[in-house]
């Protein structure tokens, strides 16, 4: 099959590699029809992560259709359309039965490379790097999906791949930062970055509850994709990287709102 693969600090190539195949009872293989580039693959393009070697097919935003499930899996089969999330988590450990899954303590085989690194080692990711499980990625024709029976979301009927795509990674990520402001209806949120995670952010905020959103970006007028949320939200410019500074114009506005309590998250 055809896959992007990693060669080195700024140098990812589109190589032949072999098909994935079933290495597990609980594992499945989809046929990729959608995937995207995530800011995260930036690291890898830039060299930053270590242990990545080459030919180490990347892309961790993926979905696509089973083409093949192992003798366990007994949630999927041939012909579901499925969301893959960025996480490989067993369903079985500590974390995965609290619910974080992202902290699955079974499926990065690497796992002793993670802890001297990190203290602590995250679950096994999709094409980024050995040290967090050395599994291929899915910006490729067909990805291999261990424990498919827990990750993989099934996709309704009458959604397309680009309705959904963003459920593999970014817009959890962007959800994850508006649920974190524990929203109860009416506040005000301010949203440091418009990019692609901010502006999940803004949805997400909205979706939460919020009445009102600011955000905030170094970019302004026409530029800033923010002008594409039509709900009720402020928009101004951040000159300080993003850093809340009392000299930028926007920070006292923030501080006014927080005092008459209209500033909630």
């Amino acid at each position: 099959m055809r896959a992007l693969t990693w060669h080195g600090k700024n140098d990812i190539r589109c190589d032949t590699v072999p098909d994935p195949k079933i290495e597990h009872g609980r594992d499945a293989i989809i046929k990729v029809t959608a995937c995207a580039i995530c800011g995260s693959d930036l690291h890898l393009f830039d060299g930053v992560m270590p242990s990545m070697e080459k030919g180490d097919v990347l892309g961790h935003e993926t979905m696509g259709e089973v083409v093949e499930v192992g003798s366990e899996n007994k949630k999927l089969k041939v012909g579901d359309r499925v969301v893959v999330p960025f996480t490989i988590s067993c369903g079985e450990c500590f974390f995965c039965k609290k619910g974080f899954f992202s902290g699955c303590e079974r499926s990065n085989p690497n796992h002793k490379m993670a802890e001297k690194l990190w203290g602590h080692s995250p679950a096994g990711l999709f094409g980024y790097s050995h040290m967090l499980g050395g599994y291929a990625g899915g910006q490729a024709e067909y990805l291999r999906v261990p424990y498919a029976d827990v990750g993989p979301i099934k996709v309704p009927q009458g959604l397309s791949d680009e309705q959904v795509l963003f459920l593999s990674d970014i817009f959890p990520t962007g959800f994850m930062a508006a649920d974190f402001c524990n929203l109860k209806g009416g506040e005000t949120v301010a949203v440091w970055g418009c990019g692609p995670v901010g502006q999940f952010a803004i949805k997400s905020a909205f979706l939460l509850g919020a009445e009102r959103v600011i955000a905030i970006d170094t970019r302004s007028g026409a530029s800033c994709p923010s002008r594409s949320v039509r709900r009720r939200h402020t928009r101004f410019q951040e000159r300080r990287h993003l850093r809340p500074d009392p000299g930028d114009d926007q920070w006292p506005r923030c501080r006014r709102l927080h005092r008459r309590r209209r500033y909630g998250a």
